[in-house]
């Protein structure tokens, strides 16, 4: 009896290995196929932007020091321009995905 028993779960453990394999092949084709790296690197590129950007233009007006408008424009141009460089870079890391991944492939059907 515990031959059979041995049997039947090796044979329930071969079919869930079989069956994570597979989903896990086919999860990562979605993934490749639908460029969902390349996008995730986009929205956050995107999302920071928008913060550095709301920081920039609050920072020297919540300031309580009476600051010229030279002075904010230096603030801003301090922030801003390390920034643009990093934007840069992240932009240049989307294209590599885009370009190591292809185009996209489609859906089988």
């Amino acid at each position: 009896m515990s031959d059979e028993r041995r049997g039947t779960e090796r044979g329930v453990a071969a079919t869930a290995a079989t069956t994570a394999r597979i989903a896990s092949r086919s999860f990562w084709h979605w993934f490749e196929s639908h460029h969902v790296d390349s996008l995730g690197i986009l929205v956050i590129t995107l999302w920071l932007t928008i913060r550095v950007v709301e920081f920039a233009l609050d920072f020297p007006y919540d300031m309580e020091t009476k600051l010229s408008g030279t002075e904010k424009a230096a603030i801003i141009a301090a922030v801003m321009t390390p920034w643009g460089i990093m934007q840069a870079l992240l932009v240049k890391f989307y294209m590599d995905l885009k370009g190591k991944n292809g185009p996209a492939a489609p859906s089988p059907g």
